[in-house]
């Protein structure tokens, strides 16, 4: 995942359109406050496809972790799903974890 271009503010009811086909956008939260970051990851445009009507975001625990997060726009927090990443590269990779946490959400809205 990496800073958005353009370093605004994440709107996630208004998808930036200069993010890649291939790419889905993700609200990184950070510590303290949660303030707000728009972050880019690649994720493979068919993934990227599947993620077009979810929120996605994620934050970096006090023991290096990340855990991401997914919903639907018209879900409630609630119904978020997570999955805990490990800060670097390999299967367990945020980018990996992303697009595993993609697939699951999409599919949980397939079986409904």
């Amino acid at each position: 995942m990496r800073l958005a271009k353009d370093g605004k503010g994440f709107d996630f009811e208004h998808v930036s359109y200069d993010t890649p086909a291939d790419h889905v956008e993700v609200i990184q939260f950070l510590r303290p406050g949660g303030k707000r970051r728009r972050m880019i990851a690649p994720v493979g445009e068919e993934v990227a496809q599947k993620a077009a009507d979810m929120v996605l975001s994620g934050e970096e625990l006090t023991t290096g972790e990340i855990v991401l997060y997914a919903r639907f726009i018209a879900e409630d927090e609630e119904n978020e799903i997570s999955e805990i990443a490990t800060n670097g590269p390999g299967e367990n990779s945020p980018t990996e974890c992303l697009k595993r946490l993609i697939e699951k959400k999409f599919n949980q809205r397939s079986k409904e």
